[in-house]
């Protein structure tokens, strides 16, 4: 038997090929009709035949959608076209929110470094003036320029707090 298809494929094979006038549209059926395997030409099984039948069903399929899409009506372009149109009106929106947002932190951004400047420079200040100051100086003057003098032993007020305790002052201690 498979000498037989054999040979019939081969026949068919070489009638094809004596007739070289066949259109070319008829020598592709006739190539899809086999398949080569080496040297020998087989005819092709079943199988082609359940594809060919899915791709025509894929096909009717496709007619179906070129018909639905033939019916589109009037109120469903306008539709489309409203929603391509908020679509775009989100999209520039969203670009420019995000331009302001970039802005926005390039500024945070110079605004911290200002800031960490400006910091740096008042603690430099304050060493520098603490730095000049020495408690010497400031009793120099709380004594001479100032007329202050120490405290004395009257003026100063005992108590006893616990370890764990505080003290709040809303009134003079005076007597």
């Amino acid at each position: 038997m498979a000498r037989r298809q054999s040979n019939t494929a081969e026949s068919r094979a070489r009638r094809r090929r004596v007739n070289s006038t066949d259109k070319r549209s008829d020598r592709q059926e006739s190539i899809r009709d086999y398949s080569v395997d080496g040297s020998v030409i087989r005819e092709l099984q079943d199988e082609s035949y359940e594809i060919r039948e899915k791709s025509q069903e894929v096909s009717r399929q496709t007619r179906k959608n070129h018909g639905r899409a033939k019916n589109v009506g009037l109120k469903y372009v306008i539709a489309l076209s409203m929603l391509c149109t908020l679509m775009v009106m989100l999209c520039i929106n969203y670009l420019q929110l995000r331009s302001r947002l970039i802005t926005l932190n390039e500024s945070i951004a110079r605004k911290e470094t200002r800031l960490r400047e400006l910091q740096e420079d008042n603690e430099a200040e304050y060493q520098k003036i603490i730095s000049s100051v020495t408690m010497d100086d400031v009793r120099d003057t709380a004594l001479n320029k100032l007329g202050m003098h120490y405290a004395t032993e009257t003026q100063i007020r005992y108590y006893d707090a616990d370890d764990d305790s505080y003290v709040r002052q809303y009134e003079s201690v005076d007597e």
